[in-house]
């Protein structure tokens, strides 16, 4: 339910949602089993610094979404998409009022012929999360943007080695024109080869090239060479590691965000019992890449920092059948150059999420979270923040 201070949303908009979501539930009783699945959430947010400031100011959102989906397997091809759609409204920032949405599409095939690969596109619309990676001291509305499509193609299905791939598009833009210094628009093709000596062990090498375009005139072209294993030495762990060596040249000629060394990700996933698992990667990168690697903590996109470590642990732990409870921990180290001015900063991020499904097709979430970051030098700012969240959601399939 709403918070009580919580003014409602308009009732011609609140009633046309819950028509469209009663429509689907009336046309999915009928129904049978099919790969769509659609259904709507309730959310209830309140943090203590909204806009991750030294001077922190208060407020509760909530949001009301519809989501919906397919996955269907054809042949040797399968189609999938998503999407959710959500009215969020503030108590007392009524400037921040917005809808989100985010949607991604694909498509994985495979010919007769040793050919495979994937095509999707993800889009997404939703408040900038202020902090995390920011250095603006701003309190505007502002909206980010992620558009990203992927395309990758594989030669050699069975054999023990086959040729590799991809070409990358991302454009990540802001309504707020403060924010435009890390708006991105990047292209990124790489071509490998893979290796498979057994059923447990892949090897690949890569060479990666990316050409980037940033509204604040922060051109810039990188090469690489990739390195990268998969492992599962057992039924109950698995190991990813992608070691590249490049060079990232600003075009401009300036030198301040000018790279040249190791980079990389290592990821180790491990699953001691049925009911536990334990993801945690670390990741070491130019800000450009890090803020689309990491997926996560406050603020992951628009990292302009010159370099960026991070480190992400990520526990699941069954209770019961129908109870789960996950904690995610994230930490960064940040390198920044603006201008004249140089400095450090460091994210440290830890959220307790409680899952609990009384149904099949129901569940019902809280989280609690604590973010805060300390910066040395010039151009970052300390801030902390707390939030709890709760939320409701009915899917149909």
């Amino acid at each position: 339910m709403p918070h009580p201070l919580t003014p409602p949303l308009p009732t011609s908009r609140l009633h046309a949602l819950w028509a469209l979501a009663a429509l689907c539930v009336a046309g999915q009783a009928q129904a049978d089993p099919n790969p769509y699945y659609i259904g709507s959430s309730v959310t209830l947010r309140h943090d203590s610094n909204v806009f991750r400031l030294p001077d922190s100011t208060a407020d509760t959102s909530y949001g009301l979404a519809i989501i919906g989906g397919l996955d269907q397997p054809i042949g040797r091809q399968r189609i999938y998409a998503s999407g959710t759609v959500q009215d969020t409204r503030f108590q007392d920032l009524k400037r921040l009022d917005h809808t989100n949405y985010s949607a991604k599409a694909g498509v994985d095939w495979a010919t007769l012929y040793s050919l495979s690969g994937t095509l999707n596109h993800t889009s997404s619309q939703s408040l900038y999360n202020y902090g995390g990676n920011s250095t603006i001291n701003s309190s505007a509305r502002n909206l980010e943007r992620r558009n990203e499509s992927v395309a990758s193609v594989r030669y050699g299905m069975a054999s023990l080695f086959s040729l590799d791939s991809s070409y990358t598009r991302r454009k990540l833009s802001y309504t707020d024109a403060a924010f435009q210094v890390n708006a991105l628009d990047q292209d990124a093709v790489s071509v490998g080869l893979t290796y498979r000596p057994r059923a447990a062990l892949t090897l690949g090498t890569a060479l990666r090239y990316t050409e980037g375009q940033s509204r604040n005139e922060r051109d810039f072209t990188r090469r690489d060479l990739d390195l990268t294993a998969n492992w599962e030495p057992s039924g109950l762990s698995s190991v990813y590691t992608r070691l590249s060596y490049g060079k990232r040249k600003e075009k401009s000629g300036a030198s301040a965000f000018d790279f040249t060394g190791a980079t990389g990700v290592l990821r180790w996933r491990y699953q001691p019992t049925g009911k536990l698992t334990f993801t945690t990667q670390f990741n070491r990168d130019t800000g450009d890449e890090s803020g689309f690697i990491n997926g996560q903590g406050a603020g992951t996109f628009g990292d302009e920092s010159r370099r960026t470590n991070a480190l992400s642990l990520n526990t699941a732990y069954a209770l019961s059948s129908k109870i789960r409870v996950d904690l995610n921990l994230y930490a960064n180290r940040r390198s920044l150059v603006q201008g004249a001015f140089s400095g450090r900063d460091s994210l440290r991020n830890g959220s307790l999420a409680a899952t609990y499904a009384p149904w099949r097709n129901v569940s019902l979430s809280c989280n609690v979270s604590r973010d805060s970051r300390r910066a040395s030098g010039q151009v970052s700012f300390d801030y902390g923040n707390n939030s709890v969240s709760c939320s409701a959601q009915v899917t149909l399939q």
